[in-house]
């Protein structure tokens, strides 16, 4: 699997970010200050020719319902408590939003780097994610996730293995960096979330090899289950079961990369 340059750096800026005190953190409780502050950025924006700022801001108990919220930088902001139900945020940055207790029916993401974002326990019914880019947000407890807008450029909604009925190959990294190449039958189980990784309830074992290939093994010891083993020519099936919900992305399964390199990349790092 080819990541893109985007990915990349969203990962690498993740790994370097140092959080700020919530102190010190803009916060915005009033519609009036937000009109406001809106148009003061956008006047200012359209000047430095950069996007209007808001990242780190809190937005606390708004009502927002079928606002302009287009082309802001809204990186690692907050909103709690607020009616966003068609509120239009395309063309934003909101990379790691955080949402808490609002309603986001019909929101509208087009457009939008949306990556890290978290929707738990959030409605998700009618949020329009058309060429929306999500990678790694976290729709696990979410409600109604299947009822989002999405289209031939929605990026990391869709699982990228085969959803049912096709075999395929899969990778994971055991103890002792052991490279494990497994098969996944056409009849198993299987679902990602919006990362690289996921989960199947079957496979075999074809190959075991260390991380240059040089050399083979007959077998390699699971990483979070001393007791399990990957074992050449073997099927396996998940000793505690599989969980069926794709969003619940660490859970009961066997869980595997799509790209060897991947694989190791995450194991070795």
């Amino acid at each position: 699997m080819n990541f893109s340059q985007s990915e990349t750096d969203f990962i690498k800026d993740a790994e370097a970010y140092v959080p700020i005190d919530e102190s010190l953190k803009p916060v915005i409780e009033s519609e009036d200050e937000l009109m406001k502050l809106l148009e003061e950025r956008r006047a200012a924006a359209a000047v430095s020719g950069g996007m209007p700022d808001f990242m780190h801001t809190k937005f606390i108990g708004l009502d927002l319902a079928g606002w302009d919220m287009t082309d802001l930088n809204l990186r690692r902001t907050t909103f709690d408590g607020c009616n966003l139900n068609g509120t239009d945020f395309s063309g934003s940055d909101m990379d790691h939003v955080a949402f808490y207790n609002n309603d986001l029916r019909n929101m509208k993401l087009c457009g939008c780097k949306a990556r890290g974002c978290s929707f738990r326990f959030q409605d998700m019914t009618g949020i329009d994610l058309s060429g929306a880019n999500i990678y790694a947000s976290v729709l696990e407890d979410a409600i109604n996730q299947d009822k989002v807008i999405i289209d031939d450029d929605t990026q990391w909604y869709r699982m990228r293995c085969p959803e049912y009925g096709k075999p395929f190959i899969a990778w994971k990294c055991c103890t002792d960096l052991r490279v494990v190449m497994m098969l996944v039958p056409a009849d198993a189980k299987r679902c990602m979330a919006t990362m690289e990784t996921g989960r199947v309830s079957k496979v075999k074992v074809l190959k075991i090899t260390s991380i240059d290939e040089s050399e083979n093994y007959t077998w390699a010891q699971s990483t979070v289950d001393a007791d399990f083993y990957y074992e050449v020519g073997k099927w396996l099936e998940p000793a505690n079961g599989f969980q069926e919900d794709r969003w619940k992305d660490s859970s009961p399964g066997i869980h595997f990369f799509l790209d060897r390199e991947q694989c190791v990349a995450y194991q070795s790092k």
